[in-house]
């Protein structure tokens, strides 16, 4: 008995000695909601993560802009003061010029066809144009498909003549509905609820699930399909990451992003479905309108536009086979 004791009391002081592992902690942030695909992707890589390291590593998330809006996240990204975050392509264009090929207006003919071509090889080549501005790129998210909620019927190019639309603060969507006929007002989008409201703008242009979710639909009686662009959003992580963390603990985020970024696809898909029904059942009225002529008099913007995308038309052949 005695003996057995003295060994146990040994292992207890030889367990002792050992230190706990190291801890890491980082953030990863978004401007969306809780709801959100960039929540629910950014939740689901957080318990992958901590799960996979045995609790090396830390993931917190910060929503609703929490850590700045995304001009301040890429910039943040760059320096290593933001270890993750979900940012849309739109608003990526300033730093990284690439990025300015998805703001040009239907570049895709459908959501599908802009997952299927950011999942296949040129897609994923993209995502290493990242490296030269100090930023990794996990992965692309959602795709978040624009159309018009507004605060009267839009269903044709000549009703677009003169309306005034909140567009993100990006020069392709400005100079996109200005091709369009209207008049492109930059707004953040905090005060976009109450420009509807006011009448100090007639529409916007969002998916349907932030026109839900982002209670917008109480202040707009239609909603039209135009799907002008196809937005994507991207996980990114800061290049600095390599100095936090071992190559084995970078390797786990890298493996589990692909997982976390379908999860949020996943809850996209299903919240803009449910978006459309809710503006349905609310007696919003929804319209499919003919997109040829959209489509026609959207692309006469493209000239301006790829002359401010380095490799423009070489970017545009890669991603659509050189088909517009």
């Amino acid at each position: 008995m005695n003996t057995f004791r003295n060994v146990a009391a040994g292992a207890a002081l030889v367990v002792a000695a050992v230190p706990a592992a190291a801890q890491t902690e980082l953030n990863i942030a978004h401007v969306l909601g809780e709801t959100s695909s960039y929540q629910i992707a950014s939740e689901t890589l957080a318990e992958l993560v901590e799960e996979r390291t045995d609790g090396e590593v830390i993931i917190n998330v910060f929503n609703q802009g929490a850590l700045g809006g995304e001009l301040k996240l890429t910039q943040g990204l760059r320096t290593g003061t933001v270890d993750l975050a979900f940012i849309s392509t739109a608003s990526l264009e300033n730093t990284i010029p690439e990025m300015k090929v998805f703001s040009l207006p239907y570049l895709f003919t459908s959501k599908d066809e802009a997952y299927e071509t950011l999942a296949s090889e040129p897609g994923q080549e993209m995502l290493g144009v990242f490296d030269n501005y100090g930023i990794i790129g996990l992965g692309w998210g959602a795709i978040y498909e624009r159309s018009l909620p507004s605060t009267s019927p839009i269903t044709t190019v000549d009703a677009m003549e003169g309306i005034k639309i909140r567009v993100i603060q990006a020069p392709g969507w400005v100079q996109t509905y200005e091709a369009l006929g209207a008049q492109a007002t930059p707004l953040a989008y905090g005060e976009l609820f109450l420009a509807l409201q006011n009448g100090i703008v007639d529409a916007a242009e969002l998916a349907p699930d932030q026109t839900v979710g982002d209670g917008f639909a109480e202040v707009i009686s239609d909603y039209t399909l135009t799907r002008v662009h196809q937005l994507p959003s991207l996980m990114l992580a800061s290049a600095q990451l390599a100095g936090k963390l071992t190559d084995e603990q970078l390797a786990v985020i890298r493996e589990a992003a692909p997982e976390a970024l379908a999860a949020g696809i996943e809850a996209h898909n299903a919240a803009t479905e449910a978006g459309l029904e809710t503006m349905a059942d609310q007696g919003i009225a929804i319209h499919e309108p003919d997109l040829a002529p959209f489509i026609e008099t959207a692309r006469e913007a493209w000239p301006g536009l790829m002359e401010e995308i380095p490799g423009g038309q070489d970017l545009v052949d890669q991603l659509v086979g050189g088909s517009m």
